[in-house]
């Protein structure tokens, strides 16, 4: 899966000459915490929630005058900023994304494509794709298998769902779960769950649990 499946092309965006007053106003309009800094269309930097909660007095600071408090929300967004932030590519693969947000302990990756911001990838998004990919939200059956690390043992499963034609909406693969086996777990809807699960057995995998109709749709 791609970057550009799932990130938001619809950027709110901020020079760097802006006051932080604007980009306060930004934040608690949108309700997001992480705001590109552009020239024109190119990307120069990245502001979030954070880096403006930390320049601005608080409200309740009785040590903070008004003309400081001023002077403040007057200064730039490029004074806070961090400059030339992670990015990434509209065709890179999700999971290199969600690497990156690790790496760096960051929530939110702007998306470059021709030296122009195309659009930003957010935590959010990551975990929205993930339960996505999942099926969670799928009306079914969620089966987990322990199953030999092979590469048969995964199209033996895959051929017992064609045999008994039950749809496969997801499948995920846990391969470092032992030392000879991997983890398995698909996401199954069809008439004949309770004969699949006997074919399951039959075939040599482990079913550690069946959960049925467990999607949140």
């Amino acid at each position: 899966m791609f970057i550009k499946l799932w990130m938001h092309q619809d950027v709110v965006c901020i020079t760097q000459e802006a006051p932080l007053r604007k980009a306060k106003e930004i934040f608690d309009q949108h309700r997001f915490r992480h705001l590109p800094v552009v020239e024109g269309n190119r990307l120069v930097g990245i502001i979030t929630q954070t880096d403006v909660g930390k320049a601005l007095p608080s409200a309740i600071d009785s040590t903070v005058n008004r003309d400081a408090r001023t002077i403040a929300t007057q200064a730039k967004v490029s004074s806070f900023m961090t400059e030339s932030p992670v990015t990434a590519h509209p065709n890179d693969p999700l999971e290199n994304v969600a690497l990156l947000m690790r790496r760096f302990k960051i929530g939110a990756v702007p998306v470059v494509e021709d030296e122009k911001l195309v659009g930003i990838i957010t935590e959010t998004d990551i975990f929205q794709a993930f339960t996505e990919v999942l099926g969670a939200e799928d009306r079914g059956t969620r089966i987990e298998l322990q199953i030999s690390k092979k590469s048969s043992a995964i199209y033996a499963i895959t051929d017992i769902c064609r045999q008994f034609d039950m749809n496969l909406s997801a499948i995920t693969v846990y391969k470092n779960f032992s030392y000879d086996q991997q983890l398995l777990t698909i996401r199954v809807s069809g008439e004949k769950i309770d004969d699949m699960v006997d074919a399951l057995w039959d075939s040599g995998a482990k079913v550690n649990q069946v959960l049925k109709e467990s999607g949140m749709a």
